[in-house]
């Protein structure tokens, strides 16, 4: 890794750490002039009006297309070619999103392609160079505890999620969120028909959990 490689990723988790203080900032906040300080009941009221502010202030719409290979199913684990996602703590009626090629681990990590060290291989890299090395390491993610943002619904054709993202060689996982979009979703589409015939339409990554 090049010195400015490495630069950029120190920046990167030096933002993702002030942007994490930056939201339980603005979650202790209202949205008025005098920033007085807003009430939450429980930490699940607090998350959920993150969520309503991340999608308020950034959201933007992006067309996403399907996984393109072959997409083999063992358990909980949904293989891309040579990347994996393993999906825990999630339901079972939400696996369609992953099965279908909606979202897989390019859509998180671009195109990198991953070379596994060796433990022996590992243990000759530097602290520096070792965070580099799972920084950009997409072959196998983990998302957890997916679920729908049912209050963020703003008609039938779009379904909004959040999940926690974990990557290999960092504790603290990442909140993400979804946008699936299904133009010909009525009332009376259920979830599995509604994500067969989805297109991803949002992808973000919003705050490490800490």
């Amino acid at each position: 890794m090049t010195r400015n490689f490495f630069t950029i990723i120190v920046l990167t988790l030096s933002l993702f750490s002030v942007h994490a203080q930056t939201i339980k900032s603005k979650t202790a906040s209202a949205d008025n002039k005098n920033q007085s300080k807003k009430e939450f009941k429980n930490q699940g009221e607090q998350e959920d009006y993150s969520a309503e502010q991340l999608f308020e202030k950034e959201y933007s719409v992006k067309h996403f297309d399907k996984f393109k290979g072959v997409i083999l199913v063992n358990g909980n684990n949904f293989n891309y070619d040579d990347q994996t996602l393993q999906i825990v703590n999630t339901a079972k009626e939400l696996n369609g999103i992953f099965s279908k090629g909606l979202f897989y681990p390019a859509v998180i990590t671009g195109d990198i392609k991953t070379v596994v060290k060796s433990k022996q291989e590992l243990d000759t890299l530097s602290a520096g160079q070792k965070l580099s090395y799972y920084f950009t390491r997409a072959d196998s993610l983990t998302i957890s505890n997916l679920e729908e943002l049912k209050f963020l619904t703003k008609n039938y054709t779009q379904k909004r999620f959040r999940f926690w993202l974990f990557k290999k060689g960092f504790t603290n996982p990442t909140v993400c969120f979804i946008e699936l979009t299904n133009h010909n979703a009525t009332s009376k589409t259920d979830l599995t028909s509604f994500i067969n015939g989805a297109a991803l339409t949002f992808f973000k990554s919003g705050w490490i959990v800490i």
